[in-house]
C-alpha cells in the first residue's frame, strides 16, 4: 500500500461527542453497545462450544447498536450476507468488531481474521474525506457507496473498551491502520466472569458468510 497519512486519533470528551455527532452517533450509545457486548461475552459457560464468548459479544453488541439507531432513520442491511447498519443521508455504514484491545495507541487487531469481503467493502468505500471529518460528511450521498466505520469493543472480563474508527485499505487479514479513531470509553470493573482464553478464531465480526454456516 501506498504511504498514507497518519491516523487522526481523538482522546479527549469533547472533540469525541463531536466526531461521533458527525456521524450520527453518541457516547452514550457506543457504551451501551459495548457494555452489551461484554455482558454477552460473560454468558458463555465453560462447556459452550469454543466460538460462544466471542459468538455472543457479536450478537449483544450489534443488536444493542441497531435497537439504538433504528429510530434514528438508520436501517439493516444484509447485502452479501454481511451484515451492517447503514445511514444513507449520513454516507455511513456501521459494523460491530470484537478486537483485542481498543483505544490504545496501537492498531486494533480483529478477534477473528478478515477476508476478502472485509478488504472489498473498505476498498469501495474509501473517498478523499478521511483528512478530517468535514461538512460534506452530512450531505446527502444516496447512489455513492457509505463510508465504512467499525464499533470495535474489546473486553477481557476486568474491563471494557470502545472506540469508532474508520479503517483503512488494507491488502492482508488484518487492519493495518486507520484514518480516524474515536475513543470512547475505558471502564474497569470488578471480574464477574473467567474469559475463554482459546476463543481466537471465532464469530466476531462483520466478515462472515451466513450461508456457509451449518
Amino acid at each position: 500500500m501506498k504511504n498514507q497519512p497518519d491516523p487522526i486519533i481523538v482522546d479527549d470528551e469533547a472533540t469525541a461527542e463531536q466526531d461521533l455527532a458527525a456521524i450520527g452517533l453518541s457516547a452514550g450509545l457506543i457504551r451501551k453497545v459495548a457494555l452489551a457486548a461484554a455482558a454477552g461475552r460473560a454468558e458463555s459457560l465453560r462447556v459452550d462450544p469454543v466460538s460462544a464468548p466471542g459468538q455472543l459479544a457479536y450478537i449483544y453488541g450489534v443488536r444493542e447498536l441497531r435497537l439504538g439507531l433504528e429510530r434514528e432513520g438508520w436501517r439493516i442491511n444484509r447485502d452479501g450476507n454481511v451484515e451492517a447498519t447503514v445511514n444513507n443521508d449520513l454516507g455511513i455504514q456501521l459494523f460491530f468488531q470484537n478486537v483485542d484491545i481498543a483505544c490504545s495507541k496501537r492498531t486494533p487487531q480483529a478477534i477473528s481474521k478478515k477476508g476478502k469481503a472485509s478488504r472489498d467493502l473498505i476498498a469501495a468505500s474509501q473517498t478523499d474525506m478521511f483528512s478530517e471529518l468535514s461538512d460534506e460528511i452530512g450531505e446527502n450521498v444516496h447512489g455513492t457507496i457509505p463510508a465504512v466505520w467499525i464499533v470495535c469493543v474489546s473486553s477481557d472480563g476486568q474491563s471494557v473498551r470502545a472506540e469508532v474508527s474508520c479503517p483503512k485499505q488494507f491488502e492482508g487479514s488484518q487492519f493495518e491502520d486507520f484514518h480516524h479513531r474515536i475513543f470512547v470509553l475505558n471502564e474497569s470493573f470488578e471480574p464477574s466472569f473467567e474469559p475463554n482464553e482459546a476463543d481466537s478464531n471465532t464469530f466476531d465480526d462483520f466478515d462472515v458468510n451466513i450461508s456457509r454456516k451449518l
